[in-house]
């Protein structure tokens, strides 16, 4: 399962920092707090918890650039009321 749940947030990570035109250090900062986070999320060098997961998962949806497309096979967590900062 963290293999899917790893291959979600690398898809989700790679298409926002593209899409915005971030370094994946810079979305990692503000997505995660932690530079490294979606590096080592994709290179199997970190045992993330779901905890993790789930508030990365949020605050792309929160986030999420109006005119990218979410990845139809990642499954999109229902956006908050609280908006976060998409100007990343």
């Amino acid at each position: 399962m963290e293999k899917l749940l790893a291959t979600h947030l690398t898809e989700l990570s790679t298409r926002y920092a593209k899409a915005m035109g971030v370094s994946l250090a810079t979305l990692s900062e503000r997505a995660a707090g932690d530079w490294r986070f979606f590096k080592q999320v994709a290179d199997g060098s970190l045992n993330f918890r779901i905890r993790s997961y789930d508030r990365a998962m949020a605050w792309f949806s929160d986030n999420w650039p109006a005119d990218a497309e979410w990845p139809s096979d990642v499954p999109r967590p229902q956006p908050s009321d609280k908006q976060g900062d998409a100007s990343c």
